[in-house]
């Protein structure tokens, strides 16, 4: 059944490998384990508070997380759940896309593993994907050039003229990766 106006779930790619018979990360990731025939999916989703047993939920409240896919989702005792304020200024559904695990993702990666300053070159590959395109967006807002490669030159024109990329390149028409990031880091 489709999310009622206004609520919002994500159907992510990975969903594809729980719905095959065996798949690596099946075993690797504990959210993507195997789903059988008539089960419930699960993925990223915003829901408001029907009734609850956790006092730190009231009915009304709006909640994101991993919730079931379909009309009402359960949720277990001990699962993580995020509260949110409607009134923060932005659609509901961004908690479904860039609150859930790919922001903190490309901000934890940007932050803690690059480290990168005001004025440093940093460099995006899948600059264009739902992480990639994020963790460029930290770097400018850091002050850095960022250059990054995507698969098709529509995604080239997006990184360069909307999410304002310095430099960005298709590598799929690039026979030379080293000579492309020495034309875009002169």
């Amino acid at each position: 059944m489709p999310p009622k106006p206004g609520y919002h779930v994500s159907i992510d790619p990975y969903q594809i490998n729980r719905m095959k018979i065996q798949s690596s990360s099946q075993g690797a990731i504990s959210f993507a384990t195997a789903i059988t025939l008539g089960e419930s999916i699960d993925s990223y989703g915003v829901g408001s508070v029907l009734f609850s047993h956790r006092p730190e939920f009231k009915k009304g409240d709006f909640v994101a997380r991993l919730l079931t896919c379909g009309e009402y989702s359960i949720i277990k005792e001990g699962s993580l759940l995020n509260k949110m304020d409607p009134n923060m200024g932005f659609p509901l559904s961004y908690h479904v896309r860039v609150f859930e695990f790919r922001g903190p993702t490309a901000y934890g990666e940007f932050v803690e593993v690059c480290k990168s300053k005001l004025g440093e070159k940093v460099f995006v590959s899948a600059a264009s994907d739902s992480i990639g395109h994020l963790a460029g967006q930290y770097a400018k807002l850091h002050g850095c050039y960022v250059v990054g490669y995507a698969g098709s030159q529509e995604k080239v024109n997006f990184l360069k003229e909307i999410l304002g990329y310095d430099d960005a390149f298709n590598y799929k028409q690039q026979i030379d990766l080293k000579s492309a990031l020495k034309r875009c880091f002169p």
